[in-house]
């Protein structure tokens, strides 16, 4: 996995905090490019281009789900991709879609510091 130690050389992108009055909710990373990951809310990567999937933590928000399955609990909507440049931080939210429930949620690139 490209993840690597914090420093100037490298990238870190973060999941929280999340800010619930403004229906931004706090993620955990689970892959990388493909690859599972033991979740978490932050990562250092090496500068690069990635595909990230994340698990939106925002339980109360979601409907009852009628028949649990890998497609229903793993969509394409939790992907993001980003473009990682060294020594910056990437902040990752999930944003509950209030208006249009489908898709739920959208995984955004809430601000680069």
């Amino acid at each position: 996995l490209p993840t690597t130690k914090p420093g100037p050389d490298a990238a870190q992108i973060t999941g929280s905090p999340g800010l619930r009055n403004e229906d931004l909710f706090e993620v955990m990373f689970t892959e990388i490019n493909g690859k599972n990951i033991q979740p978490r809310r932050n990562l250092w990567l090496e500068p690069g281009s990635y595909k990230i999937r994340v698990l939106v933590v925002a339980d109360h928000t979601r409907p009852p789900m009628r028949k649990p399955g890998p497609r229903q609990e793993d969509p394409d909507y939790n992907l993001i991709e980003l473009e990682l440049e060294a020594g910056k931080t990437y902040h990752i939210r999930g944003r509950y879609n209030r208006d249009n429930p489908e898709p739920p949620y959208s995984v955004i690139l809430y601000k680069v510091e």
